[in-house]
Parts: structure tokens; sequence; C-alpha cells
């Protein structure tokens, strides 16, 4: 019986954990000088021979990091412009919800291109972003 519960606890710990490692791998190259507590609402991967070729995340945060996240970066010059990278699941997403990237000016982020490249996507309803990794 002991074992069931721990079990289940642990089960439901893990459950309601938050996977954040896409939004670090980005925080971590841009340096932003805020902290910011994303909370996971959708993740997807395409799948690859050894590693995905692209994962996602949607993250939402309250409107005030929103916009300091938007202001962290349009002022950074590590972000360049980036384009969509298309994703089924992370379209329709998009898409159900009438909604727009703000930022595809300043979207792209990489420490080298011939790696890994991420895109972060501020989304319109000012709350919602979304974090692509693509593996070349």
């Amino acid at each position: 019986m002991n074992r069931l519960l721990l079990i289940l606890a642990t089960l439901l710990f893990v459950s309601c954990q938050t996977d954040t490692e896409l939004f670090d791998d980005v925080n971590e190259m841009a340096e932003f000088d805020r902290v910011y507590k994303p909370t996971l609402i959708q993740s997807g991967k395409e799948s690859g021979l050894l590693e995905p070729m692209m994962e996602y995340n949607l993250f939402t945060i309250d409107s005030l990091a929103f916009r300091n996240l938007e202001n962290s970066i349009v002022t950074s010059d590590r972000f360049k412009e980036g384009s969509y990278y298309l994703n089924i699941e992370l379209d329709g997403y998009i898409y159900q919800n009438k909604l727009d990237i703000l930022n595809m000016s300043k979207s792209l982020i990489t420490k080298n291109k011939h790696d890994k490249t991420y895109y972060l996507y501020l989304l319109s309803d000012r709350k919602t972003f979304a974090v692509c990794k693509v593996n070349h």
C-alpha cells in the first residue's frame, strides 16, 4: 500500500512540473536581466533520426512579464530577424486562437548557426509566447 502511495505521489509531482528547458536555453543565450517564470501550456516534437528535427514549447506569463520580455527582446542585439518554422501543432494553436506573431523581426537567436537555432515568438494575446528549437 505504501509503495502504491509513493508511486502515485511521484507521478503527480512529475506531471505538475513545468518543462522550461527550451526557454532556459534562450534565456541563457540572450542573457535577460530579469527572471521569468513561464508556465508551459503545450509542447511538441518533430521526429528526426538521432534527435528531434524541431521541438517547441508554448508558455504563458502575466502581462507585465510579457511586456518586460518583449522589451528585452527588442532592445537586445542577440536576436536577429527570423522566419516562421511551420509545425502543424504550433500552427494549429496560433490559428485556432486567432493570434499573430509580434516580433518576427527579432525572433531568432543562436550560438552557432550550424548547430541549433532557437525562435522565440511573442504572440498577439500579449500573454503567450512560443520557443522553437530547430536542429540542423
